[in-house]
């Protein structure tokens, strides 16, 4: 077991963490270490970091303006608050990743409000991961308004402590304690607003805690294989397009019977294509003259060619022309003096009104009764304030949190029916549900720039972004025709700028998205994308693993990225681009490790041959491209 209880001390441990809790006086940790690479000899711990031998409180509830911690009933240093809370129960059970500790805390005296806390940890396995999650009971005959509710509370040492911390959470949770400086408690960054009624209980966002490193691009890669262990869906994407320009049924049939032959495995039907609007989602009736039966049909020629079809639509915009705004506009967001949001932007409508139980039904029906393999969502909830008195939200302040509450839920009834959902959300709802979301590109670049300057300069963004989330969990943009007023600019006659813009997402590890009518426009442009679909389906347990970053692009010199998986029988693939019409030399070195190789290990790497790892298991190489060329090189054990 990883957790271990005698008298009032409990240890949760895995060969990363360990914590030590103290429940005799009140809870406190009075031990929390952290070791990436450190042992443990029979009982003697050997930490990489320790964090302070004691924590404030393991848990807090705001209530009325006050604090109540569940801390100790007397701080060892000079701190004179005292902890509100005694431990009642003690309980362990197993969850998804490993032993799982719960903790039941009572007020210790009548002057605390009548709430109960269930502080629950869950120590995984094999990953180098704690989570931590607080379930808050009204245990009272009347109601009581929760306004915040603290998870979790470490001093951090900016940049010193191997360890990331993250959540489900839209928003950055981490705040600097005013009080018990220097700590940083994680916690909802605004008042909740929660009233719970009588019997009544709520649950915090799950605080993630996991061991990781002190450089990036390896920080970047536990993160990253945490994730997938985490959220499982977003680990099988497909090779998708986006199309945004038939104007008939029998148009929509011919992109179906043409991506399947040229190799896609998902098509987005965009704005327009489907439904009259974005709000009411009333099949198009030039299209679809017997409405919904006519739809599922297309729905079902979709799914004979082998391909998977999911609709445009939004949670949260209603244009204003539809019939659902104009006949409820007070289901919109309700900004300061009075004005309303616009639906083209970040989305209009508030889910505390009815609109969110009308859009739940109706795009819940889209999936059952049509058949849609999921949901292409737009501008979902992004922070809008909504000042409407009349809405299920307490204050202003807690939209944001009942918002996330009801796409939480919402996500959750999506994967429920082994759905996707794809969305322009925080990365941290792929926890929820989310499949994948925009993977670092800029929509404003594309309404200033086309041609190689803009494949160039959205290949630098992405680059840049697959710090934060895996490639399997995001898309970027290959616009083959225009959209914000600009396109890749593709050519037959010099087709570059096509190569690097196919080669800026297959050979960044994305499945998608194409976005045009056209996917290839000759037969050089076909050879290309034929080539690029090739690379992807071979490589695809390859690219599924980990990104590594090489040497970032600026346009002039070449660049380069590395994929590696430890689950693949292609452990790592090089791809370097050069920018430029002329020859290019670069210098690489590949942190071959990553791919699962130990250090004095022999690599092959295609095209240069054999060569020999250090003792970090590191291997340098030197190429020289032709002018435009892009090199894909397997590397494998010799």
């Amino acid at each position: 077991m990883s957790i271990s209880i005698q008298d009032s001390k409990i240890v949760i441990q895995n060969d990363y963490i360990y914590r030590e809790i103290d429940i005799s006086a009140g809870l406190a940790t009075t031990a929390y270490h952290i070791r990436p690479n450190g042992e443990q000899r029979g009982d003697f711990w050997y930490p990489v970091f320790s964090f302070e031998s004691n924590l404030p409180y393991e848990a807090a509830v705001s209530i009325g303006g006050k604090t109540y911690e569940a801390g100790p009933w007397k701080h060892r240093l000079n701190w004179d608050r005292e902890g509100a809370f005694a431990v009642t129960k003690v309980e362990q059970d197993r969850g998804s990743f490993g032993d799982i500790l719960r903790l039941t805390c009572m007020g210790r005296h009548e002057e605390i409000p009548p709430v109960e806390l269930v502080i629950e940890y869950e120590i995984a396995d094999e990953l180098p991961l704690l989570t931590k999650n607080v379930r808050v009971y009204n245990g009272s005959s009347s109601p009581i308004v929760i306004d915040n509710v603290t998870v979790d509370i470490v001093r951090l040492f900016e940049g010193k402590i191997e360890l990331s911390v993250f959540s489900d959470y839209y928003w950055n949770i981490q705040k600097e304690d005013d009080y018990y400086v220097p700590f940083s408690r994680f916690e909802f960054p605004k008042p909740i607003g929660m009233e719970l009624m009588p019997g009544q209980h709520f649950e915090t966002f799950k605080c993630y805690e996991a061991v990781t490193s002190g450089n990036k691009d390896e920080a970047s890669i536990i993160l990253h294989r945490l994730y997938k262990k985490i959220a499982p869906w977003i680990t099988t994407p497909q090779i998708k397009r986006i199309v945004a320009s038939c104007n008939t049924y029998e148009e929509l049939l011919e992109i179906a019977d043409k991506s399947a032959e040229d190799g896609f495995e998902s098509v987005e039907l965009f704005v327009g294509q489907l439904f009259t609007n974005t709000g009411d989602y009333i099949p198009r009736p030039d299209l679809f003259p017997h409405g919904e039966e006519d739809m599922k049909k297309l729905v079902d020629y979709y799914h004979s060619k082998q391909l998977t079809v999911l609709p445009y639509c939004s949670t949260t915009i209603a244009w204003h022309s539809t019939e659902i705004c104009k006949t409820h506009p007070d289901w919109q967001y309700l900004g300061p003096d009075g004005l309303r949001f616009s639906p083209e932007g970040l989305g209009n409508m508030c889910y505390q009104s009815p609109w969110g139980d009308f859009i739940r039904e109706k795009l819940l029906h889209l999936l059952d009764h049509i058949g849609f393999d999921g949901l292409g969502l737009d501008g979902p909830y992004h922070g809008l304030p909504c000042l409407a008195a009349d809405h299920n939200h307490a204050t202003p302040q807690s939209v944001e949190f009942m918002n996330w509450m009801w796409e939480k839920r919402f996500f959750k009834e999506v994967t429920d029916r082994n759905k996707m959902i794809t969305a322009p959300q925080e990365m941290q709802a792929m926890f929820l549900g989310m499949g994948q979301r925009p993977g670092g590109y800029r929509e404003e670049d594309q309404n200033e720039m086309g041609g190689m300057n803009l494949v160039t300069q959205t290949r630098a963004f992405v680059y840049d972004s697959r710090y934060k989330d895996p490639a399997c969990a995001t898309w970027t943009s290959c616009n083959l025709e225009m959209y914000h007023g600009h396109s890749i600019e593709p050519s037959e006659e010099n087709p570059a700028t096509y190569d690097h813009a196919l080669g800026g997402m297959f050979g960044y590890g994305h499945s998608g998205v194409l976005y045009g009518r056209n996917t290839y426009f000759g037969e050089n442009t076909k050879q290309i994308f034929n080539k690029w679909i090739s690379f992807y389906k071979k490589y695809r347990k390859t690219l599924a693993g980990e990104m590594v970053h090489l040497a970032r692009p600026n346009g002039y010199e070449p660049d380069a990225v590395m994929h590696v998986s430890t689950e693949s029988e292609i452990p790592a693939v090089l791809v370097v681009f050069n920018p430029v019409n002329a020859e290019k030399s670069i210098t690489l070195e590949l942190p071959i490790k990553y791919a699962g190789f130990a250090g004095g290990e022999m690599a092959h790497i295609e095209k240069i041959g054999v060569i020999q790892l250090d003792s970090r298991g590191h291997g340098n190489v030197t190429l020289t491209l032709q002018p435009y060329e892009i090199a894909v090189m397997e590397v494998n054990r010799s």
